[in-house]
């Protein structure tokens, strides 16, 4: 019983910072309790108390998913308890995982190596079989420290998780062997950590030009979006926000959220809609193709022409797709949205300026995004995130977009219905932030550095795989006598 509820304890602590971003150093002495679950245990024994942080550490995390399953799914209370129940519990499997692997590993190699080489191939893996729930990665409990998340731009948010899970080793192995020097050592690191990051926010970056965007976050409730009887309204709300803002700043773009007007938008077709003055505008919407329905993104130039569309790639399955549709009852497939996805990558280009869109989620997915980038000035993502209520979503969404900007160091504009809305440097500081689920439009003046290719944008995630190739190497190796012990007894039955 005292090892589940160390493995409860560190699931609290490793939850927290994702719904209280103050109390992100919780994070660097998280996994310490379930370390201590762990020593004793092997097996079956082991993966379960990972799995059990796993399930606490996603319930305080991503608590979001019951409401939007709650609110707009019309499944009973009880239905939808079960839905998220069931959702988490298949994530927390990885957590399971790590512990199995770790305690499978551990005596063989020193643990200080194994735990975070472990922790990080299993949260890369986690990344790739997903399903694009892409949230609450370790080291996206940083982000809003950017003294700590710089090295990003040569390891992505997997660096960063190393560094955090090999910190919580060094505490555990001090804890336990009650040596200081390991102590020391973790002190050491966050400190040159650190200071890498503070050296790095310090150095001037030169602008080589201006571009003024409008942010527009008109803080719509997601019942009054599907209402019909309330599209009058909606429209007239955004046409006068846009014209507001549009008459006191005289933005180059003027922003738009994700489907900010529930309607179809036609690059054959003018914009239907005109304000104060005709800026160019950049916003969300669908486009019906041979009877599908894209989520896209439209360039409308002051000519009220749409010049150029870019359509949401990686879609959220049950928001917007059913995954395997033959296999799910017919009572709750035909609740679920039914979009179809793009299959081109488009850069925006406006006075020069170029951009990328990626669309609501698709700025969690690191693989997509540096796919997408190719060297552009800047991103912009759109979004709603009314789905989600008052709730932390829009916090985490903000993390991975930080990220985003510091892997690549390119600013970020994000722009949400209900918000965070906000402008990321791009060295990942926020340089202005809306608050949620408050009307609000500003316009702000981004500085256009020259482009630099990062490591990250040359080599990708090549640390994330270097974790995960390891760990299966050394359990390979690990287990070559177990493998061989069964050919042979295989080879004696066949003689």
């Amino acid at each position: 019983m005292e090892n589940y509820l160390l493995a409860i304890f560190a699931g609290i602590l490793l939850g927290i910072p994702f719904k209280f971003p103050s109390l992100a150093l919780l994070a660097w002495v998280g996994l310490i309790p379930l370390l201590f679950a762990l020593e004793n245990n092997k097996g079956k024994a082991s993966f379960k108390l990972g799995w059990t942080t796993g399930m606490v550490f996603l319930a305080i995390s991503s608590y979001w998913l019951l409401i939007s399953v709650a609110n707009f799914s019309d499944y009973p209370l009880i239905v939808s308890t079960l839905i998220f129940v069931v959702a988490i519990a298949i994530i927390s499997l990885y957590f399971g995982l790590f512990a199995l692997l770790l305690n499978s590993l551990k005596g063989k190699i020193s643990i200080l190596i194994i735990t975070p080489l472990v922790w990080t191939g299993v949260e890369f893996l986690r990344t790739v079989f997903s399903f694009q729930f892409l949230f609450a990665f370790l080291g996206y409990s940083q982000a809003f420290i950017p003294q700590l998340i710089q090295l990003a731009q040569y390891g992505g948010v997997y660096l960063v998780t190393f560094i955090i899970s090999l910190v919580n080793t060094l505490l555990y192995v001090a804890l336990k062997e009650r040596k200081i020097k390991y102590l020391l050592t973790a002190a050491l690191i966050f400190a040159l950590l650190f200071t890498y990051g503070n050296t790095t926010l310090k150095q001037e970056v030169v602008a080589k030009k201006e571009f003024t965007v409008g942010v527009m976050q008109p803080n719509i409730p997601q019942e009054m979006k599907l209402s019909r009887d309330k599209q009058g309204e909606v429209i007239n709300k955004i046409l006068n926000l846009t014209s507001q803002e549009l008459a006191k700043g005289d933005p180059d773009l003027m922003i738009w959220p994700e489907t900010a007007i529930l309607r179809g938008y036609y690059e054959d077709r003018k914009f239907p809609y005109a304000f104060y003055r005709d800026n160019p505008l950049f916003i969300g919407g669908h486009i019906r193709e041979n009877g599908h329905y894209l989520n896209s993104a439209f360039l409308v130039d002051s000519n009220r022409d749409i010049v150029q569309r870019y359509s949401k790639v990686k879609l959220v399955p049950w928001g917007e797709y059913v995954p395997f549709p033959k296999l799910i009852p017919d009572i709750i497939e035909t609740t679920l949205n039914h979009i179809t996805p793009g299959n081109k990558l488009v850069a925006f280009n406006l006075k020069g300026v170029t951009w990328i869109s990626p669309i609501c989620s698709e700025i969690l997915n690191p693989f997509y995004i540096r796919k997408l980038y190719q060297q552009n000035d800047f991103m912009i993502n759109i979004s709603n995130e009314a789905w989600f209520g008052k709730s932390h979503a829009s916090l985490q969404v903000l993390q991975a977009a930080i990220f985003r900007a510091v892997e690549h160091r390119t600013p970020v504009v994000k722009v949400g219905n209900t918000g965070i809305s906000g402008v990321i440097s791009q060295r990942g500081e926020i340089l202005a932030r809306t608050k949620i689920f408050k009307t609000k439009t500003f316009t702000f003046n981004l500085p256009i550095s020259e482009r630099k290719e990062t490591f990250y944008d040359k080599f990708g995630d090549v640390f994330g795989w270097l974790n995960l190739i390891v760990t299966v190497s050394l359990l390979i190796i690990h287990n070559r006598n177990k493998i061989n012990f069964f050919k042979n007894i295989n080879n004696s039955k066949n003689n």
